[in-house]
């Protein structure tokens, strides 16, 4: 390869595959170039190095998977240069081959803590974990002992998290001991970004998101979440529906104890490159199913009437009983809506996707009829006792911030995609 196109410590990382440590870790800021070579120095590794062999590709799902590295390897004229590369879509296996070398590459998720049985019984030679610190260590476990064939090796990416993090104790604090290569990137190791868009994803981030994915710091979180927004509150502000929206959502959250229920209706732009948050109400009152039922069924009816689209209806998956109520109402009236369970991602990746589109400026919310969630993002603070967990002690109103959420949420990977039509 011609490495004139790589920084240094891009080159570094290429190198790894023929020294003498069993693993090698790049961390640090976003869109520093990290997951871009370590993808391809593993696959230059994988293939100079095994013949028939099996290796992992993993990240937090099969999805951002697919998205983060194999659609970006598939897209290098080099590789296509030099191997014959087919992905297998229905087995999520991607094979490589040269002559008379062929290797298999395996695609998983590790979403949560039954991920690691995807790979039991799977006979590796290597495995690149792609934003390693959202795996389950558990996974990351099950993945490394896979790897028993000799000389195998094993490859990290990840942007920075809490400075508690298991990886960072285990792993990054004990690279030495471990045998592992530390690459530490900032933004100025991508070659292929301009001062220009440098300096746009720096305006993007404040706060502990500045620290972590501008500076590439393993920083604590602290105090309030939503400091873009906070700080600019103004710019986020729309007084009419928008000409381009073209699909809404709904979300909803039941009460329990302390919580009240609340649900939130976020309209989209075409390629999800705005998200706009049309209406947001909180029920202060305390309702029996009976009147939930009626209480869902008025506000739909309203939001039919007032936008003419048909919409999904994402609700707290916790609470089957009180969802089969809101479905068997909107039958009943004939609601222009089907009532489905939240996905429930993780808390953090919601914060995360908030925290790039406020950045961004791709998430608007209507003045006059989202207040309840206005003073939710004000007042949402980072909890001073759990790591990267959102403060739920009734100070703070996180239940519309979790209907919020669902709205959005099936549709989280299109929304980071539309950042590109954007720029």
């Amino acid at each position: 390869m011609n490495t004139n196109y790589f920084s240094e410590k891009q080159i570094e990382v290429l190198k790894f595959g023929y020294e003498q440590y069993d693993g090698v870790i790049c961390d640090g800021a976003i869109r520093s170039g990290k997951t871009a070579v370590v993808s391809i120095g593993f696959i230059l590794w994988a293939m100079n190095n095994f013949k028939n062999k099996n290796f992992i590709i993993a990240s937090q799902s099969v999805s951002s998977c697919k998205r983060n590295v194999i659609q970006p390897l598939l897209s290098i004229k080099y590789l296509h240069q030099q191997y014959e590369i087919k992905y297998k879509t229905a087995q999520n296996l991607l094979v490589i081959a040269r002559g008379k070398t062929l290797n298999y590459f395996y695609i998983f998720g590790g979403k949560d803590e039954s991920s690691y049985q995807q790979v039991q019984g799977i006979t590796a030679a290597g495995a690149y974990l792609d934003e390693v610190v959202l795996m389950p260590e558990s996974f990351v476990n099950q993945v490394l002992a896979r790897c028993s064939v000799p000389k195998s090796k094993f490859w990290f990416s990840c942007n920075p998290e809490g400075p508690m993090h298991w990886f960072k104790r285990n792993y990054i604090d004990k690279h030495i001991e471990k045998n592992l290569k530390y690459i530490h990137f900032t933004i100025d190791d991508n070659p292929s970004l301009s001062d220009k868009i440098k300096q746009r994803y720096r305006d993007m981030y404040t706060g502990v998101f500045y620290d972590r994915y501008i500076l590439g710091k393993w920083t604590k979180a602290e105090g309030l979440i939503y400091n873009m927004y906070v700080n600019n509150e103004e710019s986020y502000m729309i007084d009419k529906v928008p000409e381009d929206m073209i699909l809404i959502n709904v979300g909803m959250d039941f009460g329990g104890t302390k919580a009240k229920n609340a649900i939130v209706v976020s309209g989209f732009s075409p390629f999800m490159k705005k998200l706009y948050v049309l209406e947001a109400k909180r029920f202060e009152e305390d309702l029996s199913p009976e009147q939930l039922d009626k209480a869902f069924v008025d506000f739909c009816q309203m939001v039919f009437k007032k936008y003419g689209k048909t919409f999904n209806t994402r609700a707290d998956s916790a609470e089957p009983i009180l969802i089969r109520g809101l479905k068997n109402a909107a039958l009943a009236n004939g609601l222009r809506t089907t009532v489905k369970y939240s996905l429930k991602k993780p808390i953090k990746s919601r914060i995360d996707t908030e925290t790039k589109l406020f950045g961004q400026h791709r998430i608007f919310l209507m003045r006059d009829t989202t207040k309840d969630l206005q003073l939710a993002l004000k007042t949402a603070a980072w909890n001073p006792k759990k790591e990267d967990q959102r403060l739920d002690d009734g100070s703070t109103d996180i239940d519309i911030i979790d209907a919020f959420e669902y709205s959005f949420e099936e549709y989280m990977n299109n929304l980071i995609d539309g950042e590109r039509f954007q720029w």
